[in-house]
């Protein structure tokens, strides 16, 4: 271990430092160390250091060739250091010896690095592809020792205010305020930066604390009937006064119904509350006041009548004659032709000629006609049927038919 003396312009003084370089023959951990008397102090541990120390500590298990099928930035999570999915597949193909060794390797040697492996069953051959897929970075599916000794002690602290919240026992006060809102926010941010998992739920278990602890402490029994008849009343009060006496049209007073019916059941609440609503509703409608009058005022500066224009075209001319020939020759000239389309006063001829039909009627024939009366004699011949083959009798004789 040496001391370093430097100078810092931005620290404005003299920063101490010390190095401590790593010894093989002990177990000790190469670090820098800069302090800046009265001002800061911050330690510095390089990843490749910490790689080293934690390889001399396991030299066995340094190395494993299941575990390291993969390589390149974030092999770890690619494949290989699953403990719920890699590590029982080398259990079941090579044995419990390199089940364990694997094992090994990634708690002793994986897990303490900055690095760390993935979470167990949310690696990219698990549920981790589904939840890339879905817009998560991977980043948010690892942990290592450290991430995850700080998100425990986060999610333990936020699981005690929560609990303590629900059961009504933690009141809502500054220290309260700064312990779930305050601490929630910083693990939060934090979580956000390192891509901390457990440090993020920590943080949203303290911010819902807080939630929680301000319901129960602002809330108070109110009678419905209270509440309804009061938002009801103020409403149709607020309609009468706004389309009968104002003259506002029936959109208008149905908004201006609806935020009197809003105030009036507030302050059946409590009278912050009413007050509160009643100055949100006043700001909202002075804000739009202005921003009408605003925009009616830039809508009057960006008019251009006729009056401008012409002073315009005048002091455009004045500086260069050529413009005013230009604009005189560019603008429409509108007119009416002198000549007069005339109409057509010749009328159409239509012919008179006829066609004469025939007067000679058509003759039918009137000759009958006349069927003949001879009879036709029918023949009296008869028709011999010739005699079955001798083949064929011989079968009936057989038969027995004759």
């Amino acid at each position: 271990m040496n001391l370093q003396r430097k100078d810092f312009g931005d620290a404005g003084d003299v920063v101490f430092g010390l190095t401590q370089t790593a010894n093989p023959d002990t177990a000790s951990l190469a670090s820098d160390l800069l302090v800046v008397p009265g001002q800061m102090a911050y330690m510095h541990i390089p990843a490749t250091e910490l790689r080293n120390f934690v390889d001399g500590l396991a030299p066995s298990l340094a190395k494993n060739q299941i575990a390291d099928c993969a390589s390149g930035y974030g092999h770890r999570y690619m494949a290989g250091h699953d403990l719920l999915l890699d590590v029982p597949a080398t259990f079941s193909s090579h044995g419990a010896s390199a089940g364990v060794k694997h094992a090994g390797h990634i708690i002793l040697t994986d897990f303490p690095t900055k690095a760390g492996i993935p979470i167990p069953g949310f690696s990219h051959s698990g549920l981790g592809q589904l939840l890339e897929q879905a817009g998560i970075a991977k980043g948010w599916l690892q942990i290592s020792l450290f991430d995850t000794g700080v998100g425990v002690f986060a999610f333990a602290d936020g699981a005690t205010n929560l609990i303590q919240a629900l059961q009504g026992s933690l009141l809502l006060d500054f220290g309260t305020a700064c312990q779930t809102f305050g601490m929630g926010s910083v693990e939060i941010g934090f979580a956000v930066a390192t891509q901390n998992p457990m440090l993020l739920a920590g943080g949203v278990q303290n911010v819902l604390a807080g939630l929680v602890s301000t319901w129960q402490t602002i809330t108070v029994y109110v009678d419905p009937l209270d509440f309804l008849g009061a938002g009801g009343t103020s409403a149709l009060l607020g309609f009468a006064v706004a389309h009968g006496l104002a003259g506002e049209s029936l959109t208008d007073a149905t908004l201006t119904a609806v935020r009197s019916g809003s105030i009036g059941a507030l302050f059946t609440v409590s009278s912050a509350f009413g007050f509160g609503a009643l100055a949100g509703f006043v700001a909202c409608q002075l804000g739009r006041t202005l921003a009408q009058s605003h925009n009616r005022a830039a809508s009057e500066r960006l008019a251009v009548d006729r009056h401008s224009y012409e002073l315009l075209i005048k002091e455009l001319v004045a500086g260069n004659p050529l413009v005013g020939e230009l604009i005189e020759r560019a603008m429409p000239n509108w007119g009416v032709p002198e000549k007069h389309a005339l109409l057509n006063a010749n009328a159409p001829t239509i012919d008179a000629s006829f066609d004469i039909l025939s007067s000679d009627p058509m003759i039918l024939k009137t000759a009958p006609r006349v069927l003949s009366d001879a009879p036709r004699e029918l023949s009296s011949i008869g028709l011999s049927i010739e005699n079955d083959p001798d083949e064929l009798l011989t079968i009936y004789r057989r038969s027995g038919l004759r």
